[in-house]
């Protein structure tokens, strides 16, 4: 890919802290995680529009470093509490268990809740992408 096609790509960081996006960008590095998570009324709320398979962007460490291409292959919108293991697993959070993953995604979930002010439910919407590696870019 061209440099000036690459760096016309958003970028896509993952989780709240700068630590948690060199976890999850070196989980995307290794394979391990292959989707991500995100409050669906954010979307509107942030004047974004949703994600669509074949969408790439770059994946963010906690540096700020481009370290990564990714490409989402499937988007779906479901309540949270209609998320399954199979998903939970392919995301690959902690030990990949659907219980660990409700764990994580409650935090982040009501945090974006309580930033556009809608209250926090368990039947919340979300928006579940998974994506593959296209390309492992140069450590920069």
């Amino acid at each position: 890919m061209g440099s000036a096609r690459m760096d016309a790509l958003p970028f896509t960081e993952f989780g709240l802290t700068p630590e948690d996006n060199d976890l999850c960008a070196r989980d995307v590095l290794s394979g391990k995680k292959g989707a991500t998570t995100s409050l669906h009324a954010a979307y509107a709320h942030d004047g974004e529009p949703l994600p669509w398979v074949g969408k790439r962007s770059r994946v963010r460490d906690g540096h700020g470093r481009a370290v990564a291409i990714i490409e989402v292959t499937t988007v779906a919108i479901r309540p949270f509490n209609a998320v399954g293991a199979d998903y939970a697993q392919v995301e690959g959070a902690g030990d990949g268990s659907l219980s660990y993953w409700r764990a994580v995604h409650v935090e982040y979930l009501q945090a974006e809740c309580a930033r556009i002010g809608l209250p926090w439910s368990d039947d919340v919407a979300v928006v579940l992408e998974t994506f593959r590696l296209v390309e492992t870019l140069p450590a920069g």
